[in-house]
């Protein structure tokens, strides 16, 4: 059984993460799991979430995929709130990047888990636990070095003012609804994002027969990557649960990602792609994303799309707060969506 929870993050075009969820060992134990916090004011509903729906004694896992401040701001507040078992983030000073603006915010988290007695890993594909149900399978650690050194000479654009960000979303006219998905015209990446994304760790979960594969922010290459790890442990096959990576950006999947994440056009599935994505940013997410998911048997829910949160749960679950809303339906793709 699991029970997974994806939290609205920021507000407006805000995008983010924070996810909670819970599922059962082979012994019949419970994990419990966040995946990234977003926002501070993110990581205090996320700890409530937890505390209100869950009631665990503590947190077996905490995952910070990338410290991008709409993954890690909150984080803190949910360190601080609760027992914290392994606190899983990448360390940029470990591998000689003091500099690294994500390495001051990793030292933190750091400092305050040895106080509270936290065991930190970094999460390089391979890390596993819980029984074989949690397995990281993305990056590797030379990668992750790799992806490092790009950081150092990319340049990065300073951040647009949030009502400048709002008001280019907002100019923006959604794409209309159609009957049925349009063929797809294989598409590549538009130039892939960043290396700081890429960097993001992508966590596989299995609960029986079933694959939940959480990708943060990655891109193609990475996705790429934890793919072959998947491939080396046997483990390729049908998704439950795709977290849509980046909230459905054009720029982290392909048509050939796709077809060996999630498999062919055509397919019958009952698998899900789920996108965290700001309620009113109709750039985000792609049409061309979400319809080449519904191609491939992928019904997509976005968190935009409820006044609470998405939780996604077997049909026996427990009955409670939160439920799935309706599939994004087919759109229009505009040539640059």
């Amino acid at each position: 059984m699991f029970e997974i929870d994806f939290l609205p993050v920021g507000e407006e075009a805000a995008h983010g993460d924070a996810i909670a969820l819970r599922y059962t060992q082979p012994n019949g134990e419970w994990v419990h799991g966040v995946i990234d916090a977003g926002y501070r004011g993110d990581g205090e509903r996320l700890l409530e979430h937890i505390r209100t729906y869950y009631d665990p004694e503590g947190l077996d896992f905490v995952l910070l995929t990338h410290p991008d401040a709409d993954h890690v701001n909150g984080m803190g507040e949910v360190m601080r709130g609760i027992k914290v078992g392994n606190l899983l983030l990448h360390r940029p000073e470990q591998h000689g990047f003091p500099g690294n603006s994500g390495a001051k915010p990793a030292s933190e988290l750091v400092e305050l888990a040895e106080k509270q007695g936290t065991k930190v890993i970094e999460p390089f594909a391979g890390t596993g636990g819980f029984e074989g149900t949690f397995m990281v399978v993305g990056p590797s650690q030379e990668y992750y070095r790799e992806l490092l050194q790009e950081q150092e000479t990319t340049t990065k654009a300073a951040p647009k003012p949030e009502a400048v960000r709002l008001a280019e979303a907002l100019a923006v006219e959604p794409q209309p609804e159609l009957p049925d998905f349009p063929v797809e015209l294989p598409f590549d990446d538009d130039g892939g994002t960043n290396p700081r994304n890429n960097s993001s760790a992508i966590l596989q979960i299995l609960n029986g027969d079933e694959r939940l594969l959480f990708t943060g922010d990655a891109g193609v290459p990475a996705i790429d990557r934890a793919m072959d790890q998947l491939e080396r442990n046997g483990q390729l096959g049908p998704l439950k649960l795709f977290q849509v990576p980046h909230h459905g950006s054009r720029h982290n999947l392909d048509s050939e990602t796709l077809d060996r994440v999630l498999g062919p056009i055509g397919q019958d599935g009952d698998g899900v792609g789920i996108v965290s994505v700001a309620p009113k940013d109709p750039k985000k997410p792609s049409p061309r994303i979400t319809n080449a998911c519904g191609r491939r048997g992928y019904r997509v829910w976005a968190t935009a799309d409820t006044t609470g949160w998405l939780r996604y749960a077997p049909d026996d679950a427990p009955d409670r707060d939160g439920s799935p809303v309706d599939p994004i339906p087919p759109k229009a793709e505009p040539p640059d969506s």
